[in-house]
């Protein structure tokens, strides 16, 4: 027979130690893992991609494997060959924090249109920060956290590609 307990956060926890306000994120070794594996192609296409052996590869991402090991560069490689960063999201994780792209991927469009995007982008915020506050007497979830953290990310991204775009028609600078 077997039995199953659960515990509560209140007594899982030491009296002095404080209940943790984040899980930690997917593991680096398995988003490594998943990304070699779950390439279109396969991994011995995604190898051919990074001029890698595919068996080399292979051992490289197994979590179990002690001989081989990915390096930075190597996971770089991997993700950008692939277009997958999920091994980017997961150490960001892993250290508590979040990534966000940097450049949207309307870079080519209208500087009015790219204006618009940075409004609905701080409106996409305003939303998250306002779910999470009218809640706040039970408490802000941890999704309502995740969920305004990235918007907030999102909302720089769009800040900084609409000042490169208002750069971008900067005229030059007069000749003394």
């Amino acid at each position: 027979m077997r039995t199953n307990i659960s515990i509560d956060e209140a007594h899982g926890y030491g009296a002095d130690e404080p209940v943790p306000d984040k899980l930690r994120g997917h593991d680096a070794a398995v988003a490594a893992y998943d990304t070699a594996h779950g390439y279109s192609g396969g991994i011995g296409a995604l190898a051919k991609r990074m001029s890698h052996n595919p068996n080399t590869l292979t051992h490289k991402v197994n979590p179990q494997n002690k001989t081989h090991h990915l390096t930075l560069r190597d996971a770089i490689e991997m993700q950008w060959q692939s277009r997958d960063f999920a091994i980017l999201h997961a150490m960001a994780g892993e250290l508590g924090h979040t990534c966000s792209l940097a450049t949207p991927v309307y870079a080519e469009g209208e500087p009015l249109d790219t204006l618009v995007r940075l409004q609905m982008a701080y409106a996409d915020f305003v939303q998250a920060m306002g779910e999470a506050l009218l809640r706040r007497e039970v408490g802000v979830s941890r999704n309502q956290m995740r969920k305004a953290e990235h918007m907030a990310a999102e909302l720089s991204a769009h800040i900084g590609h609409s000042l490169g775009a208002l750069r971008g028609l900067m005229r030059e600078a007069p000749k003394v």
